[in-house]
C-alpha cells in the first residue's frame, strides 16, 4: 500500500477532509444540536404604538405586495376614519418605528392618508343584523362612531344619538378646514351609516330624550365628550373678546367667524391651541402670540407650521389678567351718565381688550421635592390684544350623566373593557381618563365595542372565549385589536408571540438607507384650502415599501438560502416554511441572517 501522506505534503496546507458521496438528505446531523431555530412571529412596534389598534405592520406588507385593496380592508377592520386620521392623527407609530434609528420612520400617515382617500365610491352592502339586542350610543364623535361601527360589523342594531346638528363631533366643528377638510369627513361617516347605523342628531340625552328612555336598549355606551368651560380667576365669563376655543373654531367651521381684529393672543399648549392661532392668521390676523406654561404637547411638525405661518410662540409663559378701555364710540355717553348717576348703577357696554398681562415662569421646588412653576419676579410684561383666545381644553360635563355613575373626578371610571359602575353602560373618549386625541378616541370606542358584545353574549349565556385585554392589546400594552377578539385574522402566523421586535433584533446589513420624501406643504394663510396635498399613490406605495416588516416574516427566502444543511424549504402552499430538525445542526444561522427577526433559537424539546 502507497504510503499515507502527511499534512505537509499536502498543497497549500489543507488537510484532507471526508466527502460524502451522497446527498445531504443522508446526512442527519439534526442529532449534534441541543437548540434550534423557531419561526416566530413577534409584534411591529408601530402597531403597539397605534392608539387605534391597526395592524400597520399587515397592511405595509400587503402593499409591499401590491395588493392594496387587501391592505385598505384589512387597515378599515380596526379604524373607520383612514383619511381622516392620515391628516389629522399625531401618529406615534412614527415615533417608534424602528427604521427611525436607520435614517427615517416610515411616514405611516401618507400611507394611511392614501388607503383612505382611495375609499370615494361607498355604496356597500351593510353587514347582516346576526344578533337581537339594540345598542344606543351618545355622542356622534369619534369615540361613539368608533363603537358603532364595530358594533355594526359584529351583527348588532346601533342607534347613535348626536346634540348637534351633524354628526362628528370635535373632527367637524373643532378642527379646521385646512387641516381636515368636510368632505373628507362626511366620506368617512358615510362608512359608518353604509355599515347601517342609525344617527339621530339634534337630540340632546336627558333633555331631548329622558335618560329612562334609553332602558329599552340592550346596552349603552357614552361618549359624548368634553363640553364644560374652564373658567378663569382673571376674565369675566361673558368677556366678548375672550373667546373658548371649542366656540371660535365651531364659528370658523361654521363659516361665520367672529371679528378678531389684528392682534390675537391663544392660551394653551395643544394642537387645538395651534389650530386657534393658525385659523386666526387665516382671518386677518397680523400679530398672533400663543402662550404656554411649558412645551407644546402637538407633534414637532404641527408646531413648525404654525411657526411658518408667523405664529409666535412664547413658552413658560402665565396669563394673570386682563386691560380693557371703554370703547370710542361710548366715551361721551359714559361721561354724562357718570355725571348723573352713581357709576355702580350706571349700565354700560363690556370694555374692550386692549391687552394681556402676563408672567414668565420658572421651576421651583419645596422642601419635599415636589415640583412646580413660580412667576419670575418683575417678569411681568402686557401684550397687545384685541382678542384672547383661551385653547386650555374643555371639561367633562359630568352633572349630565346619570348620578348612579361612578367617577374619578370629573371623569367615569370604566374598566378594561370601558364598562361603568352601571349595568350594562359603558363609556369612552373624553369622559373617560383616555388621552385626548382623535385616535384614542377610536381605540376607546372600539374597546368598548369589544366590551359589549363580551357583555352582551355572556348575558345571552353563550360560551365568550376567556381572552383577557392583555392577549387582545398588541404586545400587551397597546390598543385592543377587534380581529383578534373576532379571531379571525386574514394574515397569516407563524408561532405568534405577543412581544415587541427591537431594532437590535433586526440585521440592517439587508437594508439600504433610503430616507422618506413624502411631507409636502403649502405655507398660505390667505385661505382655509388644505395646507397639506396628499401625496400620489405610486408615492405612499413606495413609502410603504420602506417599511421593515419588524419581526414578521415576509418571504425574503434568506433563511433557506443560507441553510448549510438545506433544513428549510418552502411550503407546498407557497406560503411559509418548514424546518427538518433531523437536518438542522442548530447553527443559528438562519437566525442571526434574518433581517426582521421573524427567527428565534430555542432549546430543543422546549
Amino acid at each position: 500500500m502507497p504510503e499515507r501522506e502527511t499534512g505537509a505534503d499536502v498543497a497549500h496546507g489543507v488537510p484532507i477532509v471526508s466527502v460524502s458521496s451522497t446527498s445531504t438528505l443522508g446526512n442527519r446531523t439534526g442529532s449534534w444540536k441541543y437548540i434550534q431555530p423557531l419561526y416566530q412571529d413577534k409584534v411591529a412596534p408601530c402597531n403597539a404604538g397605534c392608539p387605534a389598534g391597526i395592524d400597520i405592520e399587515g397592511a405595509m406588507n400587503l402593499l409591499r405586495e401590491d395588493r392594496v385593496a387587501d391592505a385598505r380592508d384589512l387597515w378599515l377592520r380596526e379604524n373607520p376614519f383612514p383619511a381622516v386620521c392620515g391628516r389629522v392623527c399625531e401618529h406615534p407609530c412614527q415615533g417608534v418605528c424602528n427604521r427611525g434609528q436607520f435614517d427615517d420612520a416610515v411616514e405611516i400617515r401618507a400611507v394611511e392618508r392614501m388607503l383612505g382617500d382611495l375609499d370615494g365610491a361607498g355604496g356597500s352592502a351593510p353587514p347582516a343584523r346576526t344578533r337581537k339586542e339594540q345598542v344606543a350610543v351618545i355622542g356622534a364623535g369619534p369615540a361613539g362612531l368608533s363603537c358603532a361601527y364595530h358594533l355594526a360589523r359584529l351583527g348588532y342594531a346601533v342607534t347613535v344619538f348626536e346634540a348637534d346638528p351633524e354628526a362628528g363631533g370635535w373632527l367637524r366643528y373643532g378642527i379646521p378646514e385646512y387641516r381636515l377638510p368636510r368632505t373628507v369627513l362626511v366620506r368617512e361617516i358615510q362608512r359608518v351609516r353604509e355599515q347601517g347605523v342609525t344617527i339621530r342628531c339634534r337630540v340632546r340625552v336627558g333633555v331631548d330624550l329622558p335618560w329612562s328612555d334609553l332602558d329599552r336598549y340592550d346596552a349603552v355606551f357614552l361618549g359624548s365628550g368634553a363640553r364644560a368651560r374652564e373658567t378663569f380667576e382673571w376674565s369675566t365669563p361673558a368677556h366678548p373678546d375672550v373667546l373658548p376655543a371649542e366656540d371660535f373654531l365651531h364659528a370658523v367651521r361654521s363659516a361665520d367667524p367672529p371679528a378678531i381684529g389684528t392682534r390675537v393672543v391663544v392660551v394653551g399648549g395643544g394642537e387645538s391651541a395651534l389650530d386657534c392661532a393658525r385659523s386666526a392668521r387665516r382671518l386677518g390676523a397680523e400679530a398672533v402670540l400663543l402662550v404656554a406654561d411649558e412645551r407644546l404637547a402637538a407633534a414637532p411638525e404641527v408646531v413648525e407650521d404654525a411657526i411658518g405661518e408667523g405664529v409666535r410662540i412664547e413658552y413658560r409663559v402665565r396669563v394673570v389678567g386682563l386691560q380693557t378701555a371703554p370703547h370710542p364710540e361710548h366715551e361721551p355717553a359714559l361721561e354724562a351718565v357718570g355725571a348723573m348717576f352713581d357709576a355702580a348703577d350706571a349700565a354700560c357696554p363690556e370694555p374692550r381688550l386692549v391687552g394681556v398681562a402676563c408672567v414668565r415662569l420658572q421651576e421651583a421646588s419645596d422642601q419635599d421635592g415636589a415640583r412646580g412653576r413660580l412667576s419670575v419676579p418683575g417678569s411681568a410684561f402686557v401684550v397687545p390684544a384685541e382678542t384672547l383666545i383661551t385653547a386650555t381644553g374643555p371639561d367633562t360635563d359630568s352633572d349630565a350623566l346619570p348620578a348612579d355613575l361612578h367617577r374619578r373626578g370629573y371623569l367615569v371610571w370604566t374598566d378594561e373593557f370601558g364598562l361603568t359602575s352601571r349595568e350594562g353602560v359603558f363609556a369612552g373618549g373624553d369622559l373617560t381618563h383616555e388621552p385626548r386625541t382623535v385616535a384614542h378616541a377610536l381605540g376607546s370606542g372600539k374597546r368598548s365595542a369589544i366590551g359589549i358584545d363580551r357583555w352582551l353574549r355572556r348575558r345571552a349565556g353563550e360560551a365568550v372565549p376567556e381572552l383577557d385585554a392583555e392577549a387582545l392589546r398588541y404586545a400587551g400594552s397597546g390598543c385592543m385589536s377587534i380581529t383578534r377578539w373576532r379571531g379571525d385574522d386574514p394574515v397569516r402566523r407563524a408561532n405568534p408571540v405577543n412581544r415587541v421586535v427591537r431594532f437590535d433584533e433586526l440585521n440592517m446589513a439587508y437594508f439600504t438607507h433610503e430616507p422618506t420624501r413624502t411631507r409636502r406643504y403649502t405655507a398660505d394663510t390667505a385661505s382655509f384650502e388644505e395646507a397639506h396635498p396628499a401625496v400620489s399613490r405610486d408615492r405612499a406605495l413606495a413609502e410603504a415599501k420602506r417599511c421593515f416588516n419588524c419581526g414578521v416574516c415576509n418571504q425574503c427566502e434568506l433563511c433557506m438560502i443560507y441553510c448549510p444543511d438545506v433544513a428549510i424549504k418552502r411550503h407546498s402552499s407557497g406560503h411559509g416554511f418548514s424546518l427538518s430538525y433531523k437536518h438542522c445542526k442548530g447553527c443559528g444561522l438562519c437566525v442571526a441572517e434574518c433581517p426582521r427577526g421573524a427567527m428565534t433559537m430555542t432549546r430543543e424539546g422546549l
